[in-house]
């Protein structure tokens, strides 16, 4: 059911969703898609329906009728239970219960939609300065073959992105050094050669940007959530109570009082039957009338707002989890580790050693491959080389092309690590050959 609502959603908003998680794609397809649909139907509900209707005076005619109905739609209705025997005579007390909401929810429901949808355009405008696209990584581990090469150019792409950074960082390193002993900035940075494409010197840039994501989603809901309260409230009575008092009524009540009384029990945030005050000016006199509405329109916002309730506190559960999750894959080196330790031991059970083919690494390299299954000061050592953010990049892959990919990328990364970066000599003469260039 859920793979078939995100098909849904991505066929409405064509949207990259190769460079993150499920637990995403929920705020900016789902979330997204449902609120571009209510817009649209409340913009047909209020043009090519009757919104609202009126109780008229006996003596109104047919342009009398056309203008009130109207002009109670343009000036807005207020709401008093029909429980009040008088009303106020006051205006001003009338206005506190003014119903101002109605007309402009079409253009609510599109700045929802943009909202849910703009920490996934921070976030894919962010993660692109960073030198790697891991919507392009995961597109090339969807088409993987084992006869064909896409693992290894996986890994060379990351094997780039983390040569890459950490070369921006020593950049940072010496131009701090200089500073503190007032060198030449230049003579600094002729040390290293430049990094050919800008890229973030911190360690965890992705992750932290994705984290960061994740707590905007959880923001965007409740800041939504308070400025719906503001939007609909109708004196004490807003939102939130809308949603708790309609569940505790769906709960406490018979079917029989559900189907019939449930529109008229919870009216005060989306009442049916409201008043309209007005005056019409005639021959020099006014005349102030206050007719009873049915705002048919409130049929469908109450329905759609207590959905929208009951998906939010959903939502946010969701996104709470997603956060903590997300934080306990990532920041700790322990369940870095047992990921990447999984994958080693995959990678194990395709070459068991009583196979004469056994090999992870070239022919040189043969003896310290194998030893890096076995070995949990090397694999620890291995780790700390991906960072958080190639743990990351694994995780995006195995989420979306799958295990089998995940575990050639990670076999290829083993023999490029155990060539090239174990010795921290070698490091050192890649970094000053830079031979890292991004394919853009």
């Amino acid at each position: 059911m859920a793979d078939t609502i995100l098909k849904l959603s991505r066929g409405l908003v064509h949207i990259d969703t190769n460079n993150d998680f499920r637990s995403d794609e929920i705020h900016y397809q789902v979330t997204f898609t449902f609120l571009i649909i209510a817009a649209v139907a409340s913009t047909t509900l209020q043009f090519y329906a009757d919104p609202i209707q009126c109780i008229q005076p006996a003596q109104f005619t047919d342009g009398y009728t056309s203008f009130a109905r109207k002009i109670c739609w343009l000036n807005n209705t207020y709401f008093y239970p029909q429980t009040y025997t008088r009303l106020p005579m006051d205006k001003n007390e009338r206005q506190q219960h003014t119903l101002r909401y109605y007309q402009w929810l079409p253009f609510v429901y599109l700045i929802q939609a943009f909202f849910f949808l703009l920490p996934h355009l921070i976030w894919i405008s962010f993660y692109q300065k960073n030198g790697l696209n891991p919507g392009l990584v995961v597109e090339q581990g969807k088409k993987f073959d084992e006869k064909s090469n896409t693992g290894q150019r996986i890994a060379k792409e990351v094997e780039r992105y983390l040569m890459c950074r950490r070369l921006a960082q020593c950049k940072k390193k010496l131009l701090l050094r200089s500073n503190i002993h007032q060198d030449s900035p230049s003579q600094s940075e002729s040390l290293l050669p430049n990094v050919s494409f800008r890229i973030r010197y911190r360690s965890s840039y992705v992750v932290s940007l994705y984290l960061f994501i994740k707590v905007l989603y959880l923001l965007n809901i409740i800041i939504q959530v308070y400025f719906l309260n503001l939007l609909l409230s109708t004196g004490k009575y807003g939102f939130v109570r809308f949603g708790f008092d309609t569940m505790k009524y769906l709960f406490q009540s018979t079917i029989r009082e559900r189907i019939v009384n449930l529109s008229y029990k919870h009216q005060q945030l989306f009442p049916f039957v409201t008043l309209c005050d007005f005056h019409i000016r005639e021959l020099g006199q006014d005349h102030y009338y206050t007719i009873e509405c049915i705002l048919l329109i409130n049929i469908f916002y109450e329905k759609i707002y207590f959905a929208m309730w009951i998906w939010f506190v959903v939502l946010f559960v969701i996104s709470l989890i997603s956060f903590v999750y997300s934080f306990c894959l990532y920041v700790p080196f322990f369940t870095r580790y047992r990921f990447i330790d999984k994958v080693i031991h995959s990678i194990h059970a395709k070459y068991p050693p009583s196979n004469p083919t056994n090999q992870i690494t070239t022919n040189d390299h043969e003896e310290h491959g194998r030893d890096l299954l076995d070995s949990d000061k090397r694999r620890r050592e291995f780790v700390n080389w991906l960072q958080r953010d190639g743990v990351f990049l694994l995780r995006l892959l195995y989420s979306h092309a799958g295990t089998a990919v995940v575990v050639q990328c990670v076999e290829d990364l083993i023999k490029i690590w155990v060539e090239n970066y174990e010795d921290r000599g070698k490091l050192g003469e890649k970094l000053l050959k830079n031979e890292f260039e991004f394919s853009r």
